[in-house]
């Protein structure tokens, strides 16, 4: 089971295009994970988003027992 997580520059954060509150995102990735075996996500940011937001997300992500994180970079046009 792979879950997009998409975090936007204004802070707006989306699992798999819900968007949710920041508070909530443990929450609902252990949630939409409990079923699934080695659970994994795929964590898309905003090129200018700051490093202290990011960091936070993935501290969330890692509070709901999620391990396979995958960063996805924006390609440069």
């Amino acid at each position: 089971l792979v879950l997009s997580v998409t975090i936007k520059s204004d802070g707006t954060l989306y699992v798999d295009k819900e968007q949710i509150d920041f508070n909530d995102l443990a929450a609902v990735l252990k949630r939409k994970t409990r079923e699934g075996k080695e659970p994994g996500v795929l964590l898309f940011a905003e090129r200018n988003l700051s490093y202290q937001r990011l960091f936070r997300v993935l501290d969330q992500i890692r509070m709901a027992d999620i391990h396979r994180i995958s960063l996805q970079a924006d390609v440069e046009q």
